[in-house]
C-alpha cells in the first residue's frame, strides 16, 4: 500500500481563471437570431426619410403635442464600467405602453422590453424572460445598469420629466443644450426638424461618469 501511495502523482489544485462575462456582455454578445416575427416587421416598417439637420426657423419643442406619443428608430451606444455595446434601437411610446427593441449592429434582435401599468418585462433572443416593476429596476437586475426610461421618454423630446426638479442650459440659439434631472445629465448634441417640429437627433445621457448612453435618432414618427 505504501508503494502505491508513493507512486501516485501529487494532488494539484486547479483554479478556474477563465474570465466570466458580465450580464451586459452576456446579453449583447454575438449575432443572435431575431426575437420574433414582430422584430422583423418593425425593422421592415416604412419610416419617413430623415429630415435635414435643424434650421433656426424650425418650430421649438413647445410645439410638440401634449400627449408626447412617438415612434423612433436610431442607434444606441452604451459604455459602463469599461464595457461597451453599440447597436440599433426601435422605440414605440404609446399612451399606456412602451415597447423597445434593441438590435445588433447587423439588425438582429437582441432584446425586447415592454413596459405598462402591470410592470416591465425583458425578453432576450435566447428566449429568456425577466420581469420587474419598472424598466429601471429591470435593466439594473439584468444588465447591471439602469436605463432611465421614465425620464428618457421626455428627454428624447427635448423637455424635462414633469414629476421632478430639473436644471437646464440653453445655447446661443435658445435651444436646450444640457438638462440635469434625478442625477442624470443629458447633453443635446444635435437637432432636426420632424413634421414641422424641432426634435433632438443626438443626445448623450450620463450618470456620474459611470454610465454613458449615446442616442442617434435617425427617424421620428409623431401621431
Amino acid at each position: 500500500m505504501r508503494g502505491e501511495a508513493e507512486n501516485q502523482p501529487p494532488h494539484r489544485t486547479v483554479f478556474d481563471l477563465t474570465p466570466h462575462p458580465s450580464p451586459l456582455t452576456l446579453l449583447f454578445r454575438g449575432l443572435l437570431v431575431a426575437l420574433c416575427s414582430s422584430v422583423l416587421l418593425w425593422g421592415c416598417a416604412e419610416l419617413p426619410v430623415p429630415p435635414p439637420e435643424l434650421e433656426s426657423a424650425a418650430r421649438p419643442q413647445a410645439g410638440i403635442g401634449a400627449d408626447g406619443l412617438f415612434r423612433l428608430a436610431g442607434r444606441i451606444g452604451v459604455s459602463h464600467n469599461g464595457e461597451s455595446f453599440s447597436g440599433s434601437l426601435r422605440w414605440s411610446h404609446g399612451a399606456g405602453e412602451d415597447e423597445i427593441f434593441i438590435l445588433s449592429p447587423l439588425g438582429q434582435g437582441v432584446a425586447r422590453i415592454v413596459s405598462n401599468s402591470a410592470g416591465a418585462s425583458l425578453e432576450t433572443a435566447e428566449g429568456r424572460s425577466y420581469q420587474a416593476s419598472d424598466v429601471e429596476s429591470l435593466t439594473e437586475e439584468v444588465l447591471g445598469w439602469r436605463l432611465p426610461a421614465r425620464g428618457l421618454q421626455y428627454w428624447v423630446m427635448g423637455r424635462p420629466a414633469p414629476d421632478g426638479v430639473a436644471e437646464s442650459e440653453l445655447d446661443d440659439n435658445h435651444q436646450l443644450r444640457t438638462l440635469r434631472q434625478d442625477g442624470w445629465r443629458v447633453d443635446y448634441l444635435g437637432y432636426r426638424t420632424v413634421q414641422g417640429t424641432l426634435l433632438p437627433a443626438k443626445l448623450e445621457i450620463t450618470l456620474d461618469e459611470r454610465l454613458r448612453v449615446r442616442l442617434v435618432i435617425d427617424d421620428w414618427v409623431l401621431p
